[in-house]
Formats: C-alpha cells, sequence, structure tokens
C-alpha cells in the first residue's frame, strides 16, 4: 500500500520543484537548425536573400549568417552557437521573424509585400520552436495587437471628430472601457512574465521593462536581470543587459532639461566637420530626422514657419540626418530645401544612444546657453506651439535694421 501512494505522488513532487531548478535544468544549446518559407519573393530582384541576424538585446542586430530563397521559395540556417538567445530572420529586408534558438525552428513568412502602396511594416510571423520559444510568439503578439489596436483607437477618435454626429465622439469621450488600451497590454505582458517566470528567454522582455527613470518598472528589471545573471552563468546578455540600462539612465540625466547639450561633430554635405557651438547666444532646434522617415520630413513645414518667423530673432535650427545611404540623404536635403546647417551623423547607433532616442523625428529645443530647454519625439501642432511660446518669451528682438522680406522659396 505504501508502494502505491509514492508512485502516487511522484509526478506531484516533481511538479512541485522549485522554479530556481528548473531553471537551473535549462541545458545550452549549441546548435540548431533555422528553416522557413517565403511566399513572396521580390521580382525586382536576380537573387532573394534571408539574413539571420543574433539580436543584441539593446543595439542593431549583428548578421551572422544569410542564404538564397530557393526556386521553392525556401530557406535553411544551420546555426551555430556559444548558447541559446535572441535572433531574428530578415527576410530580403522586407518581413521579419524573432525567434529563441533553444531548438529547431521553421517559419512560413510573407516575404515581399505585394500590396499596391508599400509599407515595410511586418505582419506578425508565428515561429514553429520550442517551448521557451512561444515566449516571443506571444510577446511579439501582445505588441503587434497593442499597436493596431492603438491605430484602430485613434482612427475611430479623429473620424468622429470630424463627424456632424455629435453622439459619437460623446460616446468615445463617456463610454466606460472595461480593460483600456494600455491596461490590456500591461496585464497581457505581465501574466507571460508570470508563466515564464525565470526562465533565460525572459531577457527578451526584461530589455524593454525599465526606462531611464528610477522608480518600481526600473527596480523591478533590474532584481530580474540579477536573477537571470545567477541562475544562467552562460547567459552572458543579462549582464551586458544589466550594464547597458544603467548607462541608458545616466545618459538620459544628462539629457534633461536644464543640462548641457552634448556636443557633436558630424560633416556637413561638403564633408567638413560642423559642431553646434557657432549657435551659442541663440535659440537652437537640433532635429535628428531621416530621409526614409516619413513624419519627419511631414514635420520640416512647421519647422520652416519657425525659422521664417524667428530666424532674425535669434533662432537658428540645424538638421541632423541618421541616413546610411548617403545618395538618399543628399537627394532629401534637395527634395525639402532647408535653409539651415545640414549634418550626417557618422554612426547612426552611437548618436541614437548618446541622444537617447529609438524613433525619429527626436528634437531638441537648446538654449543661447547651449543648455536644453525641452525634447520633442514627433512634431505635433502642439509641439510647435510651445516652441513659439519659448521663443516668444525669451527670444532676442530684432535688430533696428533695415528689413528684410520674408523668404518665399518654401
Amino acid at each position: 500500500m505504501k508502494k502505491v501512494v509514492l508512485n502516487m505522488w511522484m509526478p506531484l513532487a516533481l511538479i512541485a520543484l522549485p522554479s530556481a531548478l528548473l531553471a537551473q535544468q535549462v541545458k545550452v544549446v549549441k546548435s540548431i537548425t533555422v528553416k522557413g518559407t517565403v511566399e513572396f519573393t521580390d521580382p525586382k530582384q536576380n537573387e532573394n536573400k534571408v539574413f539571420l541576424l543574433k539580436e543584441s538585446l539593446f543595439g542593431k542586430g549583428e548578421v551572422v549568417d544569410s542564404a538564397i530563397v530557393g526556386a521553392d521559395k525556401s530557406f535553411k540556417f544551420q546555426l551555430k552557437q556559444d548558447h541559446q538567445g535572441a535572433y531574428t530572420i530578415d527576410a530580403m529586408h522586407w518581413d521579419r521573424a524573432s525567434f529563441w534558438s533553444d531548438g529547431d525552428v521553421n517559419v512560413a513568412m510573407r516575404g515581399y509585400d505585394t500590396a499596391r502602396y508599400k509599407v515595410k511594416v511586418p505582419h506578425y510571423n508565428f515561429v514553429e520552436g520550442s517551448s521557451d520559444n512561444n515566449f516571443i510568439n506571444q510577446y511579439i503578439l501582445n505588441n503587434e495587437n497593442n499597436y493596431r489596436r492603438g491605430i484602430d483607437d485613434y482612427n475611430m477618435e479623429y473620424y468622429a471628430k470630424k463627424s456632424t454626429d455629435t453622439n459619437f465622439i460623446s460616446y468615445l469621450n463617456n463610454r466606460k472601457v472595461y480593460s483600456p488600451i494600455g491596461e490590456d497590454y500591461e496585464q497581457r505582458q505581465a501574466l507571460l512574465m508570470r508563466i515564464y517566470k525565470g526562465r533565460p528567454v525572459t531577457i527578451y522582455a526584461i530589455r524593454g521593462m525599465a526606462g531611464t527613470q528610477a522608480g518600481e518598472k526600473y527596480d523591478k528589471a533590474m532584481k530580474l536581470l540579477d536573477e537571470l545573471v545567477v541562475k544562467y552563468p552562460w547567459l552572458t546578455e543579462a549582464k551586458a543587459l544589466k550594464e547597458n540600462i544603467i548607462y541608458n539612465m545616466n545618459q538620459a540625466k544628462k539629457l534633461k532639461n536644464g543640462q548641457p547639450m552634448p556636443s557633436i561633430n558630424y560633416p556637413m554635405p561638403d564633408g567638413k566637420l560642423a559642431t553646434l557651438d557657432q549657435y551659442k547666444g541663440k535659440y537652437l532646434l537640433v532635429d535628428f530626422w531621416a530621409s526614409w522617415c516619413g513624419p519627419c520630413r511631414q514635420a520640416i513645414p512647421k519647422v520652416k514657419e519657425l525659422y521664417t518667423s524667428y530666424k532674425d530673432r535669434g533662432f537658428e535650427v540645424a538638421s541632423i540626418s541618421i541616413d546610411t545611404n548617403d545618395k538618399a540623404w543628399r537627394k532629401a536635403m534637395e527634395e525639402e530645401n532647408m535653409p539651415w546647417l545640414q549634418l550626417l551623423s557618422d554612426d547612426k547607433d552611437t548618436t541614437m544612444k548618446v541622444f537617447q532616442f529609438s524613433g525619429i523625428p527626436t528634437m531638441y529645443l537648446v538654449d543661447p546657453n547651449g543648455n536644453i530647454v525641452e525634447r520633442f519625439t514627433g512634431f505635433t501642432d502642439e509641439a510647435q506651439t510651445m516652441v513659439k511660446n519659448i521663443l516668444e518669451k525669451g527670444a532676442k528682438a530684432a535688430p533696428k535694421k533695415a528689413m528684410s522680406m520674408p523668404m518665399t522659396s518654401f
């Protein structure tokens, strides 16, 4: 009888093992097979390539291999690694899929965007792989759905305001939402982290948890990283990510309002290096942009309005492009005809790290003493108005001299 009872309880005993012990049982995987297909190839290319990138979790991924898509629309990699980690498949720079490399994976990707208006925003790709890999599948889907729901909510409110039906906008403003979009996203991500608690793959989500401000989220992210460092000494990304979070926090402190604007030394179109020191004594709007960035180029007319109105009152603009294509940068400058200083970052990733931005346009308004007045992520009508108000209060009055006609070549 005792023997029967013991056998009945053994499975329960195994289930009850502490998560820390289960975490220690994670084996290091040094080789996997990565397979997949692309439904559509780029008709303009003689060879369609798929790239395999090792994600750094806090910067640009490193290409570790590439493969040509076969006649049957398939591709394959044999991945050799020191230990499992986060990887991304880049299909012809049109479609992407991420995975955790602790087991063989297989993915069916769309590939080339066949829509009439092509947009390089990948749809969701499910990667068949290990149990831990499903953490990334769910994490990415949560982010994708949150992004799409946000667009839906914005569009609904936008068109409701334009409508003559006041009942609709009244409903949107006063409706009781069971779970607002932000809370819904946080609940799903918190549940995911709880299910996979202590697993090495959770580092994929921790990278976006801390932010750059001290507080509960920052402390939680650092605690989770410390636990991963202890449980998995081979997971070198955990230690590196912690160091990067600390760097970002310290750098963000240097970019707060009232702090000196970091110095730069970037080339102008003629190749000569230039700094921002020449603008001491004036208000300066520093605009980080790129030729391929639609919102950046949509913001340029607003910046031109400011420049035209306040140039003679001690206001200047400097545009710093993070383009990696010199020809595209020069073409965009010619098309936009911006009559102020144009600079090209010599290292996009370093520039984004120093000035702490991941999206563009990002702009910094700097005062005559060279100190940061305000930072703008995107440049809305409200941001433009804020700059106007600051300039109205602080910009120098126009000097008494012959009046110059406003520029009309814009």
